[in-house]
């Protein structure tokens, strides 16, 4: 017997975070009847999520991609009139992929994308820390100008967001012709609203790594799928 949530996010459907939120608004069934938070299965019953079949042999072949989202994108499994999604550019067979961290509309570079709802958590909480870095630009003429050492000191003490949140970066550090941005976790739109505070309006931000894996040379819009040895790099 195994608790309800772990069999979701094993059958890939969720984290198990996600599943306790579709268990609590009554999306999912154990053999036609409501669960419950903290029900057990045996893994024979018939669990439906939102109405479907929910198939326990999903995960049993575990499968991380590495996806280099284009701008322009959602990250979503869900289809919106006059809206693009990533698993567009993706085969079918991966349309029900968890997304272990989700990119804005406008933001493009690496995704990772599994059937592993444990592993997506992993990935994606902020208490397993796993680093992930960004490259920014900003709006004007010359923004390579600004002072690092400022900069910096404002991201690590925190700016307030018009909705009253505390963003922060790790680290900030000029890269080229580009601003790099290290996150130890990701709230919505973090790196946007964090410089919006500090009167910077970011034009163009690229993830280039998650943990110790990086973007590498994967052409924009096409993925591969990692190995042991990179899912290791993740979350190691």
């Amino acid at each position: 017997m195994i608790y309800l949530t772990k069999y979701l996010a094993q059958a890939g459907l969720a984290s198990r975070r996600q599943a306790e939120v579709l268990i609590r608004n009554g999306k999912v069934t154990v053999n036609g009847e409501r669960a419950s938070l903290g029900d057990m299965v045996a893994g024979d019953e018939e669990v439906r999520v939102r109405g479907k079949l929910v198939n326990g042999q999903m995960a049993a072949d575990k499968i991380v991609i590495a996806f280099n989202k284009p701008i322009g994108y959602t990250c979503t499994n869900r289809r919106f009139s006059g809206e693009d999604n990533i698993f567009s550019l993706l085969p079918p067979q991966y349309k029900n992929l968890i997304i272990a961290g989700r990119l804005d509309k406008d933001s493009r570079g690496l995704l990772l994308l599994t059937n592993d709802g444990e592993l997506a958590n992993k990935i994606t909480h902020p208490r397993f820390g796993h680093d992930k870095k960004y490259l920014v630009r900003f709006a004007g003429e010359d923004r390579m100008d600004l002072d690092e050492r400022k900069l910096y000191a404002r991201a690590k003490e925190g700016i307030r967001s018009e909705d009253g949140e505390i963003l922060s970066a790790k680290s900030i550090r000029k890269e080229d012709d580009r601003w790099a941005v290290t996150l130890g976790e990701g709230k919505k739109r973090h790196i946007r609203r964090l410089f919006a505070g500090m009167g910077l309006k970011v034009t163009d931000l690229q993830r280039v790594s998650i943990g110790n894996l990086g973007l590498g040379g994967l052409p924009v819009g096409t993925f591969r799928i990692l190995s042991e040895k990179d899912i290791k790099k993740i979350i190691k």
